[in-house]
């Protein structure tokens, strides 16, 4: 098969524990960019991070974001994008304030946050990886239920942290009553919301469609639950040996880990070779 796309996680898949691009990965994805293969940064982070990851690696490449909330081209156009629906945002806010637990809203650029808390002092953790001008913009909103209006037209994605997994679990089965939200997560401490119908799986669906490439003639690369349906949809799924269960459950094809250029791995073995 000779594949034509390839669509690869960030956290704990492309990026290694350091948030840093090995070189050789780095190497790896310019040599598929050189073979005529579409290089697609898939991610639940928000679009300017992903987009400044992008500039590292010294290419534009196709990003989907938030979950596949947002999809744009190299040229910074949009491809597609769902807003999250206000009435749904009022819910899940409240949510959060009965179980007391933190959360942030996600917009094509910002990190908005009721709190100054470690989950939100990593992005300036983050930033100083990227340029002055493609860092992540971060505010914090005291009273979010009085701000929720000024934001509607631009959040993509909700993100609820919380260390005891039960309260998650309490939250994802609350929420989980409302049929207007598709519920997944990327870590074991947190629970992400986006509109129902927004996954990677969709998003990867709609780019396939939008460039002409069929399902098969796609590579899908990833660790967590958010890429799951992202890993079923593509010809060829991959998990890295650092992924859950559930994602190697799903995958054809179990590559190295993120510490070990598993991406690289994939890329030699499925596109160079091929």
């Amino acid at each position: 098969m000779q594949y034509k796309l390839i669509a690869i996680d960030m956290d704990d898949t492309l990026l290694r524990h350091d948030k840093t691009i090995s070189k050789d990965n780095i190497e790896a994805l310019h040599r598929a960019q050189e073979k005529g293969v579409y290089v697609v940064i898939s991610t639940g982070r928000v679009y300017a991070s992903a987009y400044a990851y992008a500039d590292m690696i010294g290419f534009r490449t196709y990003i989907i974001a938030s979950n596949g909330a947002l999809i744009r081209d190299p040229d910074n156009n949009t491809i597609y994008e769902n807003i999250l629906n206000y009435d749904s945002m009022v819910e899940i806010v409240k949510v959060c304030q009965k179980y007391n637990t933190y959360f942030q809203l996600i917009s094509e650029k910002t990190v908005f946050s009721p709190e100054i808390t470690n989950k939100f002092q990593r992005y300036a953790e983050w930033n100083e990886l990227f340029k002055t001008e493609l860092k992540v913009d971060v505010q914090e909103i005291k009273e979010p239920l009085k701000e929720l209006d000024k934001l509607k037209n631009s959040i993509l994605k909700i993100i609820v942290f919380n260390d005891d997994v039960e309260v998650l679990k309490s939250i994802r089965r609350e929420l989980s009553k409302n049929a207007s939200i598709h519920i997944t997560s990327s870590y074991i401490d947190n629970v992400e919301i986006m509109n129902k119908g927004v996954s990677k799986g969709r998003a990867l669906k709609i780019l396939g469609e939008y460039l002409g490439i069929k399902r098969e003639e796609m590579i899908a690369i990833g660790d967590s639950e958010n890429d799951i349906e992202m890993i079923k949809f593509a010809g060829l799924g991959v998990a890295v040996e650092n992924a859950i269960d559930e994602v190697k459950k799903v995958a054809d094809f179990i590559t190295k880990s993120n510490m070990e250029d598993g991406v690289k791995h994939v890329i030699d073995k499925f596109v160079l070779k091929s």
